[in-house]
């Protein structure tokens, strides 16, 4: 093996002379620096042909302890077997040939690789201390040590916590968990590049410790409530984590993580209120931290019964019993459109005398700083009487009913009652009507009178029956009532006869006119029709037969039909027969009522200014003197100054004054009145003013 080697060294050597250039005389050898025991191959190659020699130092060496062979006549070789420490020089090649003596010189180290025999590979240390890591390294010749660690050189420049001490161990300053790690110890041949190195592991070792973020916490109980509790641990060796328990706490809903550093609480219940405990441990020592969980419950409400039926007039009960975390307080609360509250502070709600209003849903609500829990109760009564109530006629001889809203008694209403009957009937009818539809009774007669009432119904009672309302239907389909004929007020004027009209209801739509239809009862004779405006008041017939029977029908007539007929009878009687006046008849009644308007004139004349002509007949038959006494007489009995004729009163003096036909007497005009003035042209003027001479 050893052969094998040296002989491949000499070609690599052989081969490395081919190349050289401008090269005379060389040394070639594989490596300057020898390890102690190993050999080692000197070649030395002239251009030329001569002899060689060698010298160690300034000697020729020993040719008995190194081997010195001629190659060719241009190279020499000289082994070196299993080199000494004493083996390292300078090694001289001389070679004499015709161009002289030539001389070249070879260096040779000779080294016994660095050992670090039985140091330490491994420590560990208490945190805090001050500690050394010893490195033992032996070589030839002498071996120098550095350190590194993480591929830097650890320098001992006195600031820092390293030194390097005289037997070259490291020296660490109250050592920390930053200082474990890898450190090499280097050993060197002193002035060559000859190393070995050593790894060395530091472990900085460290009690436990313990910390738990956060010593206390507070959280609602609940399905969805997650808790975790994060122990915080550091130590080396890394420690063992154990956890103590609250003894009511469930560990079904425990779960740890890889560790059991972290522990995870889930549905978290009052149960799981309590202390936890976080232990870790390792070679060191134990450490401890301690946790509180405060688990607030939510009130749980629970009602001896969810609901409650109680006819009107009893009384009821409900108890609302509450539990929580802290103790929660009850409030009741009456629930509508806006809630009531009902300052009713104790588990039991008492209901007395119950009435239709109290029906309906109360809340029992419990609240604690964890929140607030409400549970209901339906108390079930007779639904409210219907009031405010309004029926109008409707479509199609319908009744439409109408109604505040009307109280349910604490359960919806599932339909209404709706009854009704005519005045004469004693027997109810009735329908049931679904609370979403029109509160309508239909299939009614037309024209006709109705009482109504309704009631409404919900899941478990009927209530009371509203009052009840009269109202007369429409037509079926929206026409007019049939008008009313007044036969008792008919007028009979010859052949005409007139008869007022009503009408009542016009169906929703106003009446447009009125069809009359009549005939008499002759054989064979036919309707006669007529239209009168929607206005009207009276139906006038005209040019009638004389005594005969009339039938006569009316019909009322709006936009959507026409109303069943009205139908009354009536007579036209005979005439009473008169007597017929001719020309000269007629003349007389003339003459006759203008001789009574004459005699009237000249009554009134002779009464009050006593004149005309029965005034001269009186003064002639009875004389001048009874006239005047008369006439003095009526003026005593007629104190005001009037005077009364056949029941008329005029004032005196109406008449007016005369002037005489003369106009005037002796130049001067004077007044004539009736009873001076002679009736006649043939008149004359008595003699004296003694009546009794007048003729």
């Amino acid at each position: 093996m050893t052969a094998s080697m040296m002989m491949l060294r000499l070609c690599g050597l052989l081969l490395m002379c081919a190349t050289l250039i401008d090269a005379k005389l060389d040394i070639i050898s594989g490596d300057t620096d020898v390890q102690v025991g190993h050999d080692t191959l000197l070649l030395c190659k002239a251009d030329s042909e001569g002899d060689f020699r060698w010298l160690k130092g300034d000697e020729d060496i020993d040719e008995d302890r190194y081997v010195v062979e001629k190659f060719d006549e241009s190279t020499s070789k000289l082994l070196l077997n299993k080199v000494e420490v004493d083996d390292s020089g300078n090694y001289t090649c001389v070679f004499d040939s015709d161009r002289g003596i030539e001389k070249t010189s070879y260096q040779i180290y000779v080294y016994q690789t660095p050992d670090f025999g039985t140091t330490q590979l491994h420590h560990e240390f208490l945190v805090n201390q001050t500690v050394s890591i010893p490195c033992v390294v032996s070589g030839q010749p002498a071996v120098e040590i550095d350190w590194f660690r993480n591929n830097r050189t650890v320098k001992d420049d006195g600031r820092g916590h390293f030194r390097i001490q005289p037997d070259n161990s490291l020296q660490i300053l109250g050592i920390q968990q930053e200082d474990s790690g890898t450190y090499t110890c280097e050993g060197r041949i002193k002035g060559r590049p000859i190393t070995r190195t050593l790894k060395i592991s530091v472990v900085v070792n460290e009690p436990p410790t313990v910390l738990i973020r956060q010593d206390r916490k507070s959280v609602l109980a609940g399905p969805y409530t997650t808790v975790s509790i994060a122990c915080l641990v550091k130590g080396v060796p890394t420690p063992s984590i154990s956890w103590t328990l609250p003894s009511t706490s469930d560990p079904s809903r425990h779960k740890y993580n890889s560790d059991k550093s972290e522990l995870t609480i889930s549905a978290v219940t009052r149960s799981d209120f309590g202390e936890y405990v976080c232990t870790a441990t390792n070679k060191i020592g134990n450490n401890t931290a301690k946790f509180i969980l405060d688990v607030s419950e939510r009130p749980t409400v629970v009602l001896d019964q969810p609901k409650l039926e109680v006819i009107p007039g009893e009384t009821g009960s409900v108890i609302c019993n509450a539990t929580g975390h802290p103790t929660p307080t009850i409030q009741w609360v009456r629930k509508t459109t806006e809630e009531k509250m009902m300052n009713v502070e104790v588990s039991e709600l008492i209901f007395e005398n119950v009435m239709p209003s109290d029906g309906g849903l109360y809340s029992c609500i419990a609240s604690n700083t964890a929140g607030t829990t409400t549970e209901d109760f339906q108390l079930i009564t007779w639904p409210g009487t219907p009031d405010k109530v309004s029926v109008a006629p409707g479509p199609s001889s319908s009744l439409l009913i109408q109604s505040t809203p009307v109280r349910d008694g604490g359960s919806s209403i599932t339909e209404y009652i709706l009854q009704w009957k005519k005045p004469s009937e004693d027997t109810w009818r009735q329908s049931a009507v679904k609370p979403t539809s029109l509160l309508e009774i239909t299939g009614l007669e037309p024209y006709t009178e109705y009482f109504i009432r309704f009631a409404a119904k919900n899941s478990h009672y009927q209530g009371n029956f509203s009052t009840e309302h009269k109202i007369f239907t429409q037509s079926q389909h929206g026409e007019p009532n049939s008008p009313i004929l007044s036969l008792s007020e008919k007028k009979l004027d010859k052949n005409s006869v007139s008869i007022p009209i009503k009408q009542l209801k016009d169906g929703g739509s106003p009446i447009l006119g009125y069809i009359v239809r009549y005939k008499g009862n002759k054989e064979n004779e036919e309707w006669t029709e007529k239209e009168f405006p929607g206005n009207s008041s009276k139906i006038q017939l005209n040019n009638l037969q004389y005594d005969a029977d009339y039938q006569m029908e009316v019909y009322a007539v709006n936009n959507n039909g026409s109303s069943s007929s009205a139908k009354i009878n009536f007579t036209v009687p005979q005439p009473v027969s008169q007597p017929a006046l001719g020309k000269g008849g007629v003349v007389g009644i003339v003459m006759f009522i203008f001789l009574i308007l004459m005699v009237s004139v000249d009554a009134f004349c002779c009464y009050t200014n006593h004149c005309g002509l029965l005034n001269f007949l009186a003064r002639k038959l009875f004389g001048h003197n009874i006239s005047e006494s008369k006439g003095m007489d009526e003026e005593a009995n007629n104190s005001s100054g009037d005077v009364k004729l056949s029941g008329l009163t005029l004032p005196r003096g109406s008449i007016p004054k005369l002037q005489s036909a003369s106009g005037a007497v002796n130049g001067v005009h004077s007044e004539v009145t009736c009873d001076k003035a002679p009736l006649t042209k043939f008149e004359k003027k008595p003699e004296s003013g003694d009546p009794a001479a007048e003729a």
